[in-house]
C-alpha cells in the first residue's frame, strides 16, 4: 500500500498511554498478547477539518508498506480513542490483510517501527477502497501528527 507522505509540518499531537515515540510497543497489542490496538489521543485539529482519519502503517514490511490499520470519519477535534476499538461513527477500511479493523503487530525479523498517523482533512473521505482512500487522506490532508512504536520479532 501507498500511504501518505504529508509534506506539511506536523502540527497534531498524537501520543498513547501505553508506550512513547520512538518507544517499544508492549506486547499485549501484538500478535505475542492480545493484539489488542492501543489507546491513542490527538489534539491540535484545525477548525477547517471536516474529518480525521487514522492511518497505522509498518514501512519496514518485507514487501513493502504495510497497512494495519485504516479509519475514516473520526468527528474533527481534539479526541482519544480507547484501546481495542475504534471511534464511534468511524469507518474501518481493510487493512493489508484484506480485513477492515486494527491487524495487531507481527514483524517476522528484526525490529519494525509501526506509525500512527491522524490526519486532518478538509473534505469527506468517500472512496471505496483502501488505497483510494488513502490517496484521498494525501490530497487533502490540511494538518497532521504522527506518533512511532517499535516492536521487535520473537
Amino acid at each position: 500500500m501507498k500511504v501518505p507522505q504529508p509534506r506539511l509540518t506536523r502540527t497534531m499531537t498524537v501520543s498513547s498511554p501505553a508506550f512513547t515515540d520512538g518507544g517499544p510497543i508492549p506486547a499485549r497489542f501484538t500478535c505475542q498478547g492480545e493484539g489488542l490496538s492501543p489507546a491513542l489521543t490527538w489534539a491540535g485539529a484545525p477548525a477547517a477539518a471536516v474529518e480525521l482519519a487514522l492511518v497505522v502503517s509498518d514501512p519496514d514490511a518485507p514487501h513493502g508498506t504495510f497497512l494495519h490499520w485504516l479509519v475514516t470519519g473520526i468527528a474533527p477535534r481534539d479526541g482519544r480513542l480507547p484501546e481495542g476499538a475504534a471511534p464511534t461513527g468511524s469507518r474501518e477500511l481493510p487493512n493489508s490483510a484484506r480485513t477492515p479493523g486494527w491487524f495487531a503487530p507481527c514483524p517476522p525479523s528484526g525490529t519494525h517501527r509501526y506509525i500512527f498517523a491522524v490526519h486532518a482533512v478538509d473534505r469527506r473521505l468517500r472512496g471505496e477502497s483502501s488505497q483510494h482512500v488513502l490517496d484521498e487522506i494525501a490530497d487533502h490532508t490540511i494538518a497532521w501528527g504522527s506518533l512511532t512504536g517499535l516492536v521487535r520479532a520473537r
